[in-house]
């Protein structure tokens, strides 16, 4: 019994660090802008590569090894007894974390941007406002990494389900386990792919990436089959087995890596479209591929960790008894660390590596002095009906040969001094730097584009001189600009450029063109209210019926109540400040009904 625990609780807390640093990464990437806690404006893509392994192989394993020793739970308890148990563990732990965490993640996101906070209930994870883009986190505050523990619960239940079935008594070898997992795994991601399925399901009780669900849960299963088959009281070392299995990773990573990389790069630029032999069959191979390096990297680590990790001491004992909290604060502890690093002029790589070890370290640093406090109370408490037993300063029940337990009571005063020296350095003077940080990116973007080499800048300067030269010169006029995906008519609809958006549309301007959050440059002078340019698009046949990626048409934009969508208006009014943009929040309050009427009108007519 110990051998198997010792390895695969070393494994769990070993996945537990790798999860932290796939977070810590999202900081300093240019993905995640709208969602994740902390954005710093010092990047480094290289970052993405490291995010992209970890994001395919960590959740994976992890359901594996719970998997593994949920038989082991079963077996020992009644069905009513395991669901209290479970409950105990993870769903109280959830909910304390979802109405606690979640408000603390989007006050420190939009504390970071410098952007006002918002209504008390907003910050629940089953608030969405209405009509808004819904990618953006403090719009739509989703339970985000706390995700895995309510899918986790629903598996055990689901599992406790099976259990009373034949279905769990077929005997099913591990080999066929496997090539079950592949299988329907990859049938199950194509399907949902090509449903158009993919993405991340979002509810008050779950959250989860669909296109992985069942993976996840093939791979909790295995982990239950594993233990069934007591693959690991053997220990006979199979090198062979291991040295296939590192080799077909190997293969497999690498053609994920060119698909994954090759479908990026389709996104980012459409016209490109290529394909290494067709878009289906490219899917087919990147599922394919991805499944196949879960599963041999799944193997690989255990062994390695099996007959190499096999053992524990003092520090690993503690760091195994805080991973499963750890897990559920480290978000926390990373958003307050970024903030302290934003002032920092090191470069993103060092950072990130920072920022990682600090939020390992502390996350653990505050499960243990939390872990001590809760043992101190308990003892306190068994040592008042135990009048025969000493309590020593720390609070713990021992006799005069008990070793000295101040250095417990010295680990936890240490411990509450960084956090308040941390928590202190995060939140002052760092409050509005990021919005700090991209004034500055915005005005030397701004500088740049004043000589004339974007079609972009020349609509942001309002330069007709030289947006008419680009015309003429067969400039792409549906240019996607990197961030979101607006065309030059959209950057127009932004900056109330009347008369640059009255030249795009004469030239032959897609009115219909979408951005990465599938609004078209109709739902952007809309939302925004510029009058005359929502007249001069519907004129000149604009579609108002379209939906953008929250669900509204152009009208809907400007129809939902102005207090659910004032705080993205002075988002846009800060960010893009430096570029001239300038927000009349009393003009745009009393426009919209104008906006819509207009709209309605035309709808009307037409």
């Amino acid at each position: 019994m110990k051998t198997r625990i010792y390895f695969l609780d070393n494994l769990r807390t070993f996945l537990i660090l790798l999860v932290v640093i796939l977070h810590s990464g999202l900081v300093y990437e240019s993905v995640l802008q709208n969602s994740w806690i902390v954005i710093d404006s010092v990047k480094n893509e290289s970052i993405g590569l490291i995010r992209m392994y970890l994001d395919l192989i960590v959740m994976f394993m992890i359901f594996f090894i719970s998997g593994y020793f949920i038989p082991m739970s079963l077996k020992s308890k009644t069905s009513v007894e395991f669901l209290k148990s479970k409950f105990k563990r993870i769903v109280l732990p959830w909910m304390i974390a979802v109405f606690t965490l979640i408000p603390a993640y989007k006050f420190i996101f939009l504390y970071s941007r410098g952007l006002p906070q918002e209504e008390w209930y907003s910050y629940f994870h089953f608030f969405q406002r209405t009509g808004t883009d819904l990618t953006f986190f403090a719009n739509n505050p989703a339970q985000n990494w706390l995700w895995f523990l309510p899918v986790l619960f629903l598996f055990q239940v689901i599992y406790l389900g099976l259990s009373k079935t034949r279905l769990l008594s077929l005997n099913i070898t591990l080999k066929t386990g496997v090539a079950i997992t592949f299988v329907l795994g990859v049938i199950y991601s194509v399907v949902v792919s090509e449903l158009g399925l993919k993405g991340w399901y979002n509810s008050a009780l779950l959250h989860f990436q669909r296109e992985r669900f069942l993976i996840y849960f093939m791979s909790f299963l295995l982990g239950t089959l594993s233990y069934r088959h007591k693959v690991f009281d053997s220990s006979t070392k199979n090198k062979k087995l291991y040295i296939i299995a590192n080799v077909v990773m190997t293969i497999a990573m690498s053609i994920f890596t060119a698909v994954a990389l090759n479908t990026f790069f389709n996104i980012i630029d459409p016209g490109r479209n290529y394909h290494f032999i067709s878009e289906f069959v490219d899917k087919v191979f990147y599922y394919a591929s991805g499944i196949l390096t879960m599963l041999s990297f799944l193997y690989v680590l255990v062994y390695a960790f099996r007959f190499s990790f096999n053992k524990t001491n003092d520090l690993m004992s503690e760091l195994n008894q805080n991973s499963y909290a750890v897990y559920i604060i480290h978000t926390i502890v990373l958003g307050v660390i970024a903030l302290t690093l934003m002032d920092l002029h090191l470069p993103a790589m060092v950072k990130f590596c920072i920022l990682s070890v600090f939020t390992f370290a502390i996350s653990n640093m505050i499960i243990s002095s939390w872990r001590l406090t809760i043992q101190k109370q308990f003892n306190m408490r068994r040592a008042k009906h135990f009048p025969f037993f000493m309590v020593d300063k720390a609070g713990r029940v021992t006799s005069k040969t008990n070793r000295n337990t101040i250095p417990n009571e010295m680990k936890t005063i240490a411990t509450i001094i960084l956090v308040v020296l941390i928590t202190g350095a995060a939140f002052s003077g760092n409050k509005g730097n990021a919005v700090s940080e991209q004034k500055q990116i915005a005005s030397k973007e701004s500088a740049l584009h004043q000589g004339g080499k974007s079609i972009h800048a020349a609509v942001v300067a309002g330069d007709m001189e030289s947006l008419k030269q680009l015309i003429r010169s067969g400039a792409d006029l549906n240019e996607k600009e990197p961030a979101g995906g607006s065309s030059p008519l959209i950057t127009a609809c932004v900056f109330n450029k009347t008369e640059v958006a009255r030249a795009l549309i004469e030239a032959g301007a897609d009115l219909n063109f979408k951005n990465n959050d599938g609004s078209t440059p109709l739902h952007t002078a809309a939302f925004f209210c510029r009058t005359e340019i929502v007249k001069a698009l519907l004129e000149n046949g604009s579609d108002a019926t379209i939906r953008n990626n929250a669900g509204s048409t152009p009208e809907e934009t400007v129809t939902v109540p102005f207090e659910a969508v004032e705080g993205i208006y002075r988002y846009f009014g800060k960010v893009y400040e430096p570029l001239g943009l300038k927000i009349d929040i009393e003009r745009i309050r009393t426009t919209r009904t104008q906006i819509a009427d207009i709209i309605t009108k035309y709808n009307g007519v037409n």
